[in-house]
């Protein structure tokens, strides 16, 4: 079984590195490695160059966004198995065993998706781990998209990402995935440890609220209970950082966490 990684970068000098460690770590037999850079100015090309097979599939071209970029290594992998992983996340030893496996069981199956645990790069830094989940979508994107590994004929069924969306088309492409039906499989393994602060770092974001409206997922009055909920969230986050400090707003931030099983 043949899996190809795609790993959209730019400027990922500092955490590309341990990205692709962790991917050749795997030794997986049958690997490709596809690194789809937005023009990088700094020395990720030079640390990409140490790894012959992430070189061979390194582009580094102007791009319209992250799910552009994504689109563009999708174009050009050749794996059976399919899995996007951000240039400063790592997979866990034994990720790409446990996901083949699932899918060698289950030949049906499109889409596995495992949890993921999310960390806070700082001494003092909250961690958690989330779940993915495919019931709870009508709130938001609960199923880990760093985590998920989709065979390739179910973009050939349901296309790319949506690049309409700037931080939201991963959501998009799943909802898109469960209204045709693709069979689906959810493991309770941790896959992926990824850096907190990324594109989905915002508990609200306008594209979500695009995104269930045009899936006719809540209603008009739901959606503006969301947002205020999500607003007074980040009043009271601002709150913590002016009178406490960004320490306390780790600590606070954890604490938040500790209440939620998805994203």
């Amino acid at each position: 079984m043949k899996i190809s990684v795609i790993i959209p970068t730019f400027n990922s000098a500092k955490t590309i590195e341990g990205t692709l460690k962790s991917i050749i770590s795997q030794n997986w037999p049958d690997l490709q490695i596809i690194i789809q850079d937005g023009g990088s100015t700094d020395d990720t090309r030079s640390i990409v160059e140490k790894y012959p097979t992430a070189l061979l599939g390194w582009q580094s071209e102007p791009d319209n966004g992250i799910y552009d970029a994504m689109n563009k290594g999708i174009k050009r992998d050749t794996g059976e198995i399919i899995a996007i992983l951000n240039s400063d996340d790592t997979w866990f030893p034994g990720t790409l065993d446990c996901v083949a496996s699932a899918f060698a069981r289950n030949p049906d199956v499109g889409i596995v998706s495992g949890s993921i645990e999310v960390w806070e790069d700082a001494p003092y830094g909250a961690k958690v781990v989330l779940k993915s989940s495919l019931l709870h979508l009508h709130k938001g994107l609960t199923v880990q998209h760093p985590a998920t590994f989709v065979r390739r004929n179910v973009y050939d069924c349901v296309g790319l990402f949506n690049t309409y969306y700037r931080i939201g088309a991963d959501y998009d492409f799943v909802l898109r995935c469960l209204e045709a039906g693709i069979p689906w499989i959810i493991l309770t393994d941790i896959l992926v440890r990824m850096r907190a602060g990324g594109k989905g770092g915002s508990t609200f974001t306008l594209d979500d609220w695009k995104i269930r409206r045009s899936h006719q997922l809540s209603s008009a009055i739901n959606e503006t209970c969301i947002c205020a909920n999500n607003f007074a969230r980040y009043l009271a986050r601002q709150a913590v950082l002016k009178t406490f400090g960004r320490k306390a707003l780790s600590t606070f931030r954890g604490y938040l966490w500790q209440k939620r099983t998805y994203r």
